[in-house]
């Protein structure tokens, strides 16, 4: 199957690709028991954003070349690739950002907890620093201060579907730069790869990248997943389920191409 992908890919004139859950650093990371001890006796919540922010960075490198390959594989292509992975290492994978989307959003930027604006702002190093020195046993939690708001004076949050005020706005404009070029879809070989969407938002792609498939008759549908690959009798015609973990299949489909 992974033959057949490649040789899809080649021939299209346009890629779609979709990155989920299962290619998100974060989803390992909340998985690990040390973080989870951590959580548990964490008193407050803010804290855990930042030690995210810092795990995810320190485990960059394993997650890199994934993305690398996969940047490989669309070099030559007309793609677009949308992802709800909040880990924000597709900014380091060699693809184009005018061809990416994050409707998520990440820890790359800080808003305001209580939306007073919609400015972002940049993570101040020095509380990077004191939660490394928490993690290194040479800080208290007490001793932890959560960075401000300079206009309202509320906590400031990452910039990410997890703050109770999402700002949007870090996206949107890409977001449409997404909906121009499917505009551009119809009517033209399209090949479509999800790989490891699963069902936590299947409004950004697991549903869409279905309807591509289903009116597009030129479309068709790889949907990559260890457990969720399956396919909707709608589009079984122009859509294939694989039942593969995403780190595998890439490095394959990178080996064909």
């Amino acid at each position: 199957m992974v033959e057949y992908i490649a040789e899809k890919l080649k021939k299209a004139d346009l890629v779609l690709v979709g990155l989920g859950e299962e290619v998100d650093a974060l989803t390992d990371l909340k998985k690990n028991p040390q973080y989870l001890d951590l959580a548990q006796k964490l008193e407050t919540s803010w804290i855990l954003s930042f030690v995210n922010k810092i795990e995810m960075e320190g485990g960059l490198n394993k997650r890199k070349e994934l993305y690398q390959l996969l940047s490989a594989c669309l070099r030559k292509k007309n793609y677009f690739v949308v992802s709800v992975c909040m880990d924000g290492l597709i900014h380091h994978s060699g693809l184009s950002h005018d061809r990416m989307v994050a409707p998520c959003g990440g820890y790359d930027k800080l808003q305001c907890s209580e939306r007073c604006s919609t400015e972002l702002y940049d993570i101040p190093e020095e509380t990077i620093r004191q939660v490394k020195l928490f993690l290194n046993g040479e800080r208290q939690e007490r001793e932890l201060t959560v960075p401000i708001c300079p206009n309202c004076g509320k906590p400031l949050v990452f910039n990410n579907v997890d703050a109770l005020h999402y700002v949007e706005e870090g996206y949107l404009d890409q977001w449409s730069v997404y909906k121009k070029w499917l505009q551009g879809t119809m009517n033209k070989e399209v090949c479509v790869l999800e790989i490891g969407v699963g069902m936590k938002y299947p409004t950004v792609i697991r549903w869409p990248f279905e309807k591509i498939a289903f009116y597009n008759k030129k479309a068709e549908l790889f949907r990559v997943h260890s457990r969720l690959y399956q396919i909707s009798e709608e589009i079984k015609e122009r859509g294939h389920g694989i039942c593969e973990k995403p780190e595998d299949f890439i490095k394959e489909l990178s080996k064909m191409l």
